[in-house]
């Protein structure tokens, strides 16, 4: 996957507006990265509830993993930045 891509999809699933980016790309990951960690902790304590139905723990199961997917590949993104 492409840093491009990674961006534009991941920007669409935080609702990051463009004028929140910083022009220094290792530096846009990063903050996406953080943002991307945040967000799946956040799931993982709403899944925690005893209250919610079998549908809604699905969807964040769902969620999470995807999150977990897009933490992988930006981390893989940041690696190669790094050692260049």
């Amino acid at each position: 996957m492409k840093i491009k891509e990674f961006f534009k999809n991941t920007k669409q699933a935080l609702g990051i507006k463009p004028t929140d980016e910083v022009s220094n790309k290792r530096e846009r990951l990063e903050i996406l990265l953080t943002k991307l960690k945040e967000s799946k902790k956040r799931l993982k304590k709403e899944f925690e509830k005893s209250d919610l139905d079998h549908e809604k723990k699905i969807e964040l199961e769902d969620e999470i993993a995807i999150y977990k997917f897009q933490i992988k590949k930006g981390q893989e993104i940041l690696d190669k930045k790094h050692k260049k």
